[in-house]
């Protein structure tokens, strides 16, 4: 699959068929078939989907999130409000038929430069992502993102 050219990310819209994305990871793939549109319908996340061609090729989700603060410490905490506001990275996988081409690091990238100028609008202090398993955390803990002690989110700052 050499030569693999992908669109820049950009809003899902009715239509686009994610529901019969594959990235092989159970929860990812469920979220795209059966909630991803309606979720973009109902305001509750916002999808972004990478295309090869018509097809689906990557996706990740951004969604408003707050994390009560007497349930973390450090940074995150320090001067901050009962409820912090962070952006949650709701989902982001890549379909199978695209895998291992970089996709997967140029969504990731995009949900950041993404969340930075969201945080900057409307205030955020962190992106925060659940990972899907230890390949899912191995990914993000390679791009900076560090644990959320006792808990298994990650955790990237935005100011």
């Amino acid at each position: 699959m050499g030569g693999l050219e992908f669109a820049p990310p950009r809003q899902l819209e009715e239509g686009d068929g994610i529901e019969n994305f594959c990235c092989g990871i159970e929860i990812v793939d469920s979220w795209a078939n059966r909630y991803a549109a309606s979720a973009r319908r109902n305001g509750t996340a916002v999808v972004y989907a990478s295309f090869c061609g018509a097809c689906v090729a990557g996706f990740y989700s951004l969604s408003s999130q707050s994390i009560a603060r007497d349930s973390v410490s450090g940074w995150l905490s320090r001067n901050a409000p009962l409820q912090i506001p962070v952006i949650l990275l709701g989902m982001l996988g890549v379909d199978k038929r695209f895998q291992g081409h970089g996709l997967g690091h140029d969504l990731l990238l995009d949900a950041v430069h993404r969340s930075l100028a969201i945080a900057g609008t409307l205030g955020a202090r962190a992106l925060v992502v659940d990972p899907a398993d230890d390949k899912a955390r191995a990914f993000y803990e390679k791009y900076g993102f560090a644990p959320l002690p006792g808990t298994n989110r990650m955790f990237a700052k935005l100011v």
